[in-house]
């Protein structure tokens, strides 16, 4: 679970880098016309994070029904198979933690973007 986890967060930072690059005329647009380096570090950790939550909610959902096929197909494993609240808020905060960890360095990467220097890197 823990290389999945490194895994995961390795490729979502990798998402949110292409991401700030394919974007980078858009930030230094938004950072023109009044935008704080705040405004952009908020925007791409809320990326980071609801990524991540979407992908934890879709693995969740697997899990779920994976453990409930097991309990059904296999009679013995009937009563050990279960999920609880506390592992679904467990899975939650755990896919939250992930973003915000892999988004942190895009999300500042994209908020220290001179305005001047991002317009000229028009796509």
């Amino acid at each position: 679970a823990g290389i999945s986890l490194v895994v995961g967060s390795i490729g979502l930072m990798n998402i949110m880098l292409v991401s700030v690059s394919e974007r980078t005329w858009e930030i230094g647009m938004r950072r023109a016309i009044g935008a704080q380096r705040s405004d952009i570090l908020l925007q791409f950790l809320t990326e980071a994070v609801l990524l991540s939550l979407v992908g934890g909610l879709f693995g969740m959902v697997l899990g779920i029904a994976g453990s409930f096929a097991v309990g059904l197909a296999v009679e013995s494993l009937r009563g050990y198979v279960a999920v609880t609240p506390d592992i679904v808020i467990t899975a939650l905060v755990v896919s939250t933690l992930v973003g915000v960890l892999s988004g942190i360095y895009p999300a500042w990467r994209a908020a220290r973007l001179q305005p001047t220097q991002a317009l000229r890197h028009m796509a």
